[in-house]
Formats: C-alpha cells, structure tokens, sequence
C-alpha cells in the first residue's frame, strides 16, 4: 500500500508550521510506543492516554457552546478552528441528522511514513490518534460517531460520520 493520496494542497506558512506541530505529536506518540514495546509493553497505554486527551478537549468544545446537547450547534461549530485547514477538511454531509467530513490530508501519516513505519505500525497509530476523535464524539448524547475509512488505511481521505441520535449516548462526560 502506499499512501499516494496523502499530498497537501494548502501551501502556506501558518498551515505549515502547524503540520510541523502535529508531525511532532505522531512522532512523540509513535516513539513512546516503541519505548514501551521495547520495555514489553503494549500500546493500551497510549490508546487510553489520547482517550483521555480527546474527551478532554470534548470538555472545553462544550464550554464554547450555549446548549451541548443541540446536535445542529455541534456541527455548525466542529470542524470549524485551524484544523480544517490542517486536514484539509471538506463538509460533504450536513443536514439537521447528519454530518460527513473528509480530511484530504494527514500529517500523522506523512510523519509515520517519513519514520519508516510498516502499513501495520500506521494503521495502528492511526487508531490510537482517532482514540480522541471517538471519546470526544463520545462526550456528546446525541452524537454517534463512525470512523469510515483513514488514510493511513490506503483510502484517498479520512472519512468522519457523525449522525444525531436520540440522545442515549452512555459515554457522556460532562
């Protein structure tokens, strides 16, 4: 598999300093899983630890909005800070029950191809960066959150289905 798809559009200095910062985080979470394995640890550390970080910014996401349970505030304000230009994030899907972004790029995968990691090794990085995808949808009752695809997968674009439920979501940190 290569990952070919994976090719920026967006050139300019304020998006490409803040991919430099994101390469940094895949390299430190990739690193610390190698230090770990070479300790005979598993990776559920890290995995746990980005969960954590996730529903922490879920936290801080619902501070920002007037009512945390509306699933039409929720998509009309995620997606909407510097990481859609990171991402290159495009609305495909966005109705009153359902929202549908792709992300065209990834600088995780650039930065674990760059380090010579496997397509095994980025598809389980890949997983443990989504780890804070899905505990901050979790943090939302009325978000049901579906991971699609990645490109670190080998798909041309990571695809993110949020789809408003009726509110039962059991993994609601308030």
């Amino acid at each position: 598999m290569s990952f070919e798809h994976n090719i920026p559009t967006l050139d300019n200095a304020t998006v490409n300093a803040a991919r430099e910062i994101s390469e940094r985080r895949a390299a430190t979470i990739s690193r610390m899983i190698d230090e770990a394995a070479k300790r005979g640890l598993d990776d559920a550390f890290a995995y746990d630890a980005v969960a954590d970080y996730g529903a922490d910014n879920a936290r801080e996401f619902r501070k920002t909005l007037k009512d945390p349970d509306s699933f039409r505030e929720f998509i009309d304000n995620f997606g909407t800070d510097h990481n859609r230009e990171i991402y290159e994030m495009e609305t495909v899907t966005k109705t009153d029950d359902e929202l549908q972004i792709d992300f065209h790029y990834c600088p995780y995968v650039t930065q674990w191809v760059r380090q010579g990691k496997t397509e095994q090794e980025i598809a389980r990085l890949c997983e443990i960066a989504m780890a804070g995808d899905h505990a901050f949808a979790g943090a939302f009752r009325h978000v049901d959150f579906t991971l699609e695809g990645t490109i670190a997968e080998g798909r041309p674009v990571c695809t993110l289905r949020f789809r408003r439920t009726d509110g039962t979501n059991a993994e609601v940190a308030r």
